[in-house]
């Protein structure tokens, strides 16, 4: 890669993760489960949560423990930068345990394991158009469209699983140093269950023992997790969950035939459709053609994987997955539309479908990505009304004790804490833990909820977008 196409790719990295670090997204029975386990080995040195269960319904029991019902590895990398400020805030007679505390740290360990690694995607997109011939313009919006006009931008705000393994399910498939590949396969498997079909892409060349052994430690590290907590290497604590999320007649209790309320549901639908919320990954599908006829394995592949997570999402029993927007359970998919949306060459379908979808997943970063799975159409009863008047009806359904009269405010209106597991059971409406529940780095200048506070980052990505597509047309030049 040449040295100005280098620079398009640190460019695409920085102006996403000024993006994606400026907003905080709050809590939630997830990031709130994957943070106990993360506080459990960094506080107690134990993988039970007991000391935190109470935060979250995101559960296992097993042998009078409580354990996280998630897969571990983003835990795992952030038990050591929450180590690090827990002993930092002791040393200097901070209390750990105060809300305050444990919100500023969650939002490290979010920017660090979440923020970053969602930030390299767009430069990894970038610099594998690059090698392919793709023009640098071209393949210079298609990252940025692809970073800040999809369901990666909202989700790179919670301590959530789905970005970062997104990242490492792309490098598995793409990435040149294949003994690195495999350990990101193998990592992405252990932080996303449903990431274990990168570890198909090993046939992506012919006998590839490196990629075999990349993958081998972070595998055995999940098989004894498992032993230790749930008991056997195979077992993960799906089986040993809440059982309000397991269905009778399910296979393991939550997989049943999809409907074409689930399929519509996680496609197109208003309601979590990966395709509403993010119509730009529509410019996908004239690029797979030409992605299979360049590498025709790789392009097999990564359809593969596009299948089975579809597959899963609309079989699944809990679909819809909570609180969110689009499909969460298809965010590692969306750098693989990525890269499809690079072969398209379709500039100016792409420009007008990424604005759009710009706009909403911004508003979805900027006021709460998490909207209540009751509400029916999330962007135009909840998100669109809340950003631009600071309110949304009173008649939108939304699960008590959220309502409309307490959840007002332009941005940042998610006021679930990371000691409470039902929102204002330990803290009031108005008081500062819940209203800086969720924030972005222009609040504590404007108060929260201001739409001012937008002013910043919005300036920022104008001219970050701009600074990148005028330096993308010289390195056009420049080849």
């Amino acid at each position: 890669m040449s040295h100005a196409d280098r620079r398009v790719s640190e460019w695409l990295f920085l102006l996403t993760l000024v993006a994606y670090a400026y907003f905080h997204g709050g809590g939630g029975w997830n990031q709130n489960s994957q943070l106990d386990l993360a506080r459990a080995m960094a506080e107690r040195h134990t993988f039970a949560i007991d000391a935190y269960a109470s935060n979250t319904g995101d559960l296992s029991f097993v042998n009078g423990h409580v354990y996280t019902n998630k897969s571990p590895a983003l835990s795992w990398i952030a038990a050591a930068p929450y180590a690090l400020l827990n002993a930092v805030e002791s040393a200097r007679g901070i209390d750990v345990s105060d809300i305050r505390v444990v919100t500023i740290n969650a939002y490290l360990c979010t920017l660090l394991c979440v923020a970053i690694p969602g930030a390299l995607i767009p430069a990894l997109l970038y610099a594998v158009a690059r090698r392919r011939n793709v023009p640098a313009l071209q393949a210079a919006l298609a990252a940025l469209a692809t970073a800040l006009g999809t369901q990666l931008f909202p989700y790179a705000t919670l301590f959530m699983l789905h970005v970062p393994s997104a990242l490492l399910l792309t490098y598995a498939l793409v990435g040149e140093r294949r003994m690195l590949a495999g350990f990101a396969a193998g990592v992405a498997t252990a932080m996303n269950y449903l990431c274990a079909v990168g570890l198909l892409f090993v046939f992506v060349r012919k006998r590839d023992r490196a990629f075999v052994a990349g993958a081998i430690a972070p595998l055995l590290a999940l098989a004894a997790y498992q032993q230790v907590c749930f008991g056997s290497f195979l077992s993960t604590g799906i089986p040993h969950e809440n059982p309000h999320f397991l269905s009778q007649r399910a296979l393991f209790g939550v997989f049943q035939l999809p409907t074409i309320e689930s399929i519509y549901g996680v496609t197109l639908s208003p309601y979590r459709g990966v395709f509403f919320f993010a119509p730009l990954l529509l410019v996908a599908f004239f690029g797979f053609a030409a992605w299979w006829r360049e590498r025709r394995i790789e392009c097999a592949l990564a359809l593969t994987a596009i299948v089975a997570l579809f597959a899963f999402n609309v079989s699944f029993n809990g679909w819809e997955a909570g609180f969110g927007v689009g499909g969460r359970y298809l965010v590692p998919l969306i750098p693989l539309f990525g890269i499809a949306i690079a072969y398209a060459r379709r500039t100016r379908v792409m420009i007008a479908l990424g604005v759009v979808s710009l706009v909403i997943n911004f508003a979805a970063a900027a006021v709460d990505p998490q909207p209540s799975g009751t509400i029916p159409r999330p962007v135009s009863q909840y998100l669109l009304p809340l950003l631009i008047t600071g309110h949304f009806s009173d008649r939108v359904p939304i699960t008590p004790p959220w309502s409309a009269a307490t959840f007002t405010g332009h941005t940042s209106v998610n006021r679930m804490t990371f000691d409470e597991a039902l929102v204002f059971s330990r803290h009031a409406p108005d008081s500062d833990a819940s209203e800086w529940a969720s924030f972005n780095l222009g609040e504590p200048l404007t108060g929260p909820g201001d739409l001012r506070s937008l002013i910043p980052i919005v300036l920022i990505m104008f001219a970050g977008g701009f600074v990148i597509v005028r330096m993308a047309r010289r390195s056009s030049l420049e080849a």
